[in-house]
């Protein structure tokens, strides 16, 4: 493995240690280099599971999802909230796809997975609040694509108009994660209906 973790929190540190005011430019800086070590220690815990490693092998994708199939509905779980950036890091889409296909099986187990015509696919985000990111919280800026391209297909022919729809709704939590529900569209404008 060529990744240096060290040299990335080193150069975190670095930043840290910057000195007077925090500036604008030293945040952007250290969130440019949080992203970088959240890639580089998905890469090297996937490297790991894939080339050696000594000890039980323990998927980090499975550990951090789960799925449940009602039959007729699917939940799935991602211990992590949806990242707030419409493009990702390839290691974090990675990531994102593999935490949905482990969910996606154990709801296969579990059931027979249905097959919609046409599907609703619910996408709740609950994400930690900081110090004050009211502003940050946009849901069209979520990285909705990472999801419907990996539902398609599977629930659904197709991400358009004629065989899915989406919501996307978000909260505040002490924890992140996301929630995702595939269920009949109109079997989801009843249930609204009588709401």
């Amino acid at each position: 493995m060529n990744i240096s973790l060290k040299r990335t929190i080193a150069q975190l540190d670095r930043c840290l240690q910057g000195g007077g005011e925090t500036d604008i430019a030293r945040l952007h800086r250290m969130y440019d280099l949080t992203l970088c070590l959240q890639s580089q220690l998905l890469s090297v815990i996937y490297d790991m599971g894939t080339f050696g490693g000594t000890g039980p092998k323990e998927c980090l994708a499975q550990r951090q999802s789960c799925g449940r199939n009602s039959g007729t509905s699917i939940t799935l779980t991602i211990n992590e909230p949806l990242p707030s950036m419409k493009r990702m890091t390839e290691a974090i889409e990675e990531h994102w796809k593999a935490m949905l296909h482990a969910a996606i099986e154990e709801a296969a187990r579990q059931k027979p997975l249905p097959y919609f015509d046409k599907a609703m696919v619910e996408i709740e985000i609950v994400t930690p609040r900081g110090s004050d990111n009211a502003r940050l919280w946009d849901t069209s800026n979520r990285a909705i694509n990472v999801i419907i391209n990996n539902l398609k297909g599977i629930f659904f022919e197709d991400d358009n108009m004629e065989h899915m729809a989406f919501s996307v709704v978000g909260k505040w939590g002490e924890k992140g994660v996301t929630i995702i529900r595939i269920l009949d569209f109109d079997k989801s404008r009843q249930i609204r209906s009588i709401t």
